[in-house]
């Protein structure tokens, strides 16, 4: 039955894991409730979907199911050009929108106030670079997220999908998978409009199709994108609370979109032919 089920089994515990934490917390930061959530389960929510992956390939496919989920991570020799790629384009595309945002007339952001949550302040900019960058690819954020998105489902709904299907179906779900965390006071997406977020997350869902489909559905390069996009955007004072001028953000969105959209039009919707793996 597990075999027959496995992706609706996988996101079932993926939001279990994660959503059991963050809609006690999302009540708490309103006032409604005061649940204390236990610190195993803060840390079992980050890792939710690779957890979801590691139990639902054990099931249904054994030692060799779990070999094969994390040799996508031992996949290194995917061309220079997508390592390129994945570190670069984040802060591409931020650094395109707020040039965008200054020629259209907006205001430049404040990049001093930039928020670095791992330390005080005035930390050197290529330690904050480093920090943050190790905790996005080896936390929640990369391997936490990704060993599930794309190490499983992704390769699961290519099985008799078209690439762009793939990427609008995981790319929908992955943004659903975040709802809880944009009714949490104080977070970034409690301060931007969900719709515009969950469109931001199909273009982006397509890009990283694109890049594991062009790296032999190698872990590492996506891993990368991940760390690197969120790395960028805190150290880029352009979401808020340092600023609730939300245009360059906007940008952000639309040149995804066109990077998505070109993306469709060089591969006639398919981006590369992709091997069954798990």
């Amino acid at each position: 039955m597990i075999k027959k089920y496995t992706l609706v089994f996988f996101f079932f515990l993926a939001y279990l894991f994660t959503w059991s934490n963050w809609f006690p917390q999302a009540l708490t930061s309103r006032g409604i409730t005061s649940i204390q959530v236990p610190g195993f389960l803060t840390i079992l929510s980050g890792y939710g979907p690779a957890l979801a992956a590691i139990i639902i390939v054990s099931l249904a496919y054994g030692w060799q199911g779990l070999r094969e989920l994390f040799g996508r991570l031992l996949i290194w020799r995917v061309g220079i050009q997508w390592y390129l790629v994945a570190l670069f384009m984040p802060a591409f595309v931020i650094f395109l929108a707020i040039n965008i945002n200054n020629w259209t007339g907006g205001a430049a952001p404040d990049f001093s106030s930039a928020v670095f949550p791992f330390g005080p302040p005035e930390t050197p900019l290529l330690q904050k670079l480093i920090i943050l960058f190790l905790v996005f690819t080896l936390g929640f954020d990369g391997l936490g997220e990704e060993i599930g998105w794309r190490g499983f489902a992704l390769p699961k709904l290519l099985e008799g999908r078209s690439s762009l299907v793939s990427s609008l179906i995981l790319g929908a779900l992955w943004a659903v998978w975040h709802f809880p965390y944009a009714l949490t006071k104080g977070t970034f997406l409690s301060e931007v409009p969900l719709h515009w977020f969950f469109i931001n997350l199909l273009a982006m869902s397509i890009i990283y199709t694109w890049i594991f489909n062009n790296t032999n559905g190698s872990l590492l390069p996506v891993l990368l994108f991940h760390a690197a996009g969120n790395t960028t955007s805190n150290l880029l004072p352009f979401l808020p609370p340092a600023t609730t001028d939300l245009r360059i953000y906007y940008f952000t969105i639309a040149i995804n979109w066109v990077i998505a959209i070109g993306i469709l039009f060089l591969s006639n919707g398919n981006f590369q032919s992709q091997k069954r793996v798990v």
